[in-house]
C-alpha cells in the first residue's frame, strides 16, 4: 500500500520524443513539444480508438509544472514504450481523475473483440502482462522494430 491509500497500478508508459526541428533551422536547439519537454515521462490512460489510437490521452508533467497534467497527443510523439507499476499518489489520483472526467479513458481494460472475454484491475499481474502487449504493439507499429 501506497501512502494516501493508493495502492500501486498498471498502466502504459512512454517518454516524449524531441520535435524533429530542422538542424539548420531557427529553432535547433529547442526539443520539445508546446506541452511537455523532449523525453518527458508520460503516462497513457487512453486514446481515440475510432482513429486508430492515432492521437492518444496522456498525463505528465508539463513545462514548469508542479502538478501532472492531462492533454492529448499524437501517439507517434511517443516512444520507449512499456507497462510500469505506477506507485506516485499524485500520479494515481490524476489518472482516476481522468477516468470521471473524459471519454477516451479506458487503459485498455477489456481486450478483446472477440467472443473471448476478460475483465482486468489495474493492480493483477495479469494486467500488467496485458499491458505490455498492447505498449510492444504500439511500440512496433509506430517505430517498428522487435
Amino acid at each position: 500500500m501506497v501512502e494516501d491509500g493508493w495502492s500501486p497500478e498498471w498502466c502504459i508508459v512512454g517518454n516524449l520524443l524531441p520535435y524533429p526541428y530542422s538542424a539548420n533551422g531557427p529553432r535547433a536547439d529547442f526539443r520539445s513539444q508546446k506541452i511537455f519537454p523532449a523525453g518527458a515521462k508520460l503516462y497513457v490512460v487512453g486514446g481515440f480508438g475510432g482513429l486508430g489510437y492515432e492521437t492518444i490521452t496522456v498525463i505528465g508533467y508539463a513545462h514548469g509544472r508542479r502538478r501532472p497534467v492531462t492533454a492529448h497527443i499524437k501517439a507517434k510523439y511517443v516512444g520507449n514504450w512499456r507497462a510500469e507499476l505506477v506507485y506516485r499518489p499524485v500520479i494515481l489520483r490524476a489518472i482516476h481523475a481522468a477516468e470521471n472526467e473524459q471519454d477516451t479513458y479506458h487503459r485498455w481494460l477489456t481486450p478483446f473483440r472477440d467472443e473471448r472475454t476478460a475483465e482486468y484491475h489495474p493492480s493483477e499481474p495479469a494486467y500488467g502482462e496485458h499491458l505490455a502487449e498492447v505498449a510492444a504493439y504500439f511500440q512496433r507499429k509506430l517505430h517498428g522494430g522487435r
